[in-house]
């Protein structure tokens, strides 16, 4: 491509303040979270007394069939076997024998053995286990976790917040594009289409509103190419862009990372390597990287900075 970056604005020095939100921590998010490794770390050790959540073994005789039972293992409290007799067994020790009443059956229960849940504390060990990079420490796992809550809502939230930034960096930007590269830019996705469409003996170009119907949101080829063309404009901005920060950064686009790319698409579609490389040419899939690597590092700018500074 023949077009270039003149000048630039730095995508990091647009103030998002308009868009930015108080964050406030879902404190049961994070317990769920710490509650889950606990349990990931859990033991089972004997104990004298039946309590809610125990394992017990236990000899069951009743004139009900239903309770003749031997050596019967049971998690006490979860109803798997009998709620209401799982319930009365609660507090009896190990090696005793109770005649319990359930709903006017007598039931005589001997109790076996009994284990019981030993649930820790999290400790840095714990963490240091769950092989996060950077992260060894409760206290940098519980950040972690914050990080994360902010993260998910920046993504899910920050999209207007993104595009306000690329807006006031192309405005604010000087290019030389080439009528050619925007042109070529268009061809790269229309042919994409067209192959995806093949798959389905379709022609983009004479599909009616019923064959676009479920597949894309249009209803003519006109329309089809007219969104193509808007939107080709912008990744061509954001490619030439990419370009700048990925020299800037000493990333290059390799043969290696187009066969990655492939292959990743070949396991998310479900696809053939031969239909993958002919939706994905060398050239689209070159494009899409530089573009996507300058969108990624608006993305990383507005998440790092959606949220304002607590007072």
């Amino acid at each position: 491509m023949k077009s270039k970056v003149i000048s630039f604005a730095e995508y990091d020095k647009v103030d998002i303040s308009a868009y930015q939100k108080v964050f406030a921590l879902d404190e049961k998010a994070v317990k769920k979270e710490m509650d889950f490794l606990k349990n990931k770390n859990s033991t089972w050790a004997d104990s004298d007394e039946v309590v809610d959540g125990a394992i017990i073994v236990c000899d069951m005789k009743s004139e009900n069939s239903f309770f003749n039972r031997e050596q019967l293992k049971l998690m006490v409290g979860q109803g798997f076997f009998n709620k209401k007799l799982e319930a009365l067994c609660v507090g009896m020790k190990k090696g005793t024998t109770n005649v319990l009443d359930v709903d006017g059956d007598k039931v005589t229960v001997t109790v076996q053995s009994v284990q019981r849940k030993m649930v820790p504390e999290v400790t840095d060990e714990m963490v240091k286990n769950l092989e996060i990079k950077g992260i060894e420490s409760v206290e940098e796992y519980e950040e972690y976790l914050t990080r994360q809550q902010k993260k998910k809502i920046a993504d899910e939230e920050g999209f207007d917040a993104i595009q306000y930034v690329m807006k006031q960096v192309f405005e604010n930007s000087a290019f030389d594009l080439k009528k050619a590269d925007w042109i070529e830019m268009t061809d790269h996705e229309i042919h994409r289409l067209q192959v995806i469409a093949d798959k389905e003996n379709l022609n983009l170009k004479t599909m009616a509103p019923e064959d676009f119907e479920g597949k894309m949101p249009f209803s003519s080829y006109h329309e089809l190419l007219v969104n193509v063309q808007y939107d080709s404009w912008d990744k061509l901005l954001c490619y030439l862009l990419g370009c700048v920060y990925a020299k800037q950064d000493g990333v290059e686009y390799t043969k290696e990372k187009y066969r990655e790319s492939i292959e990743d698409y070949m396991k998310f579609w479900h696809e053939t390597k031969e239909n993958a490389e002919q939706i994905n040419t060398y050239e689209y899939s070159k494009i899409t990287f530089f573009a996507n690597y300058y969108y990624q590092k608006v993305r990383g700018y507005v998440e790092k900075n959606y949220f304002k500074e607590d007072k």
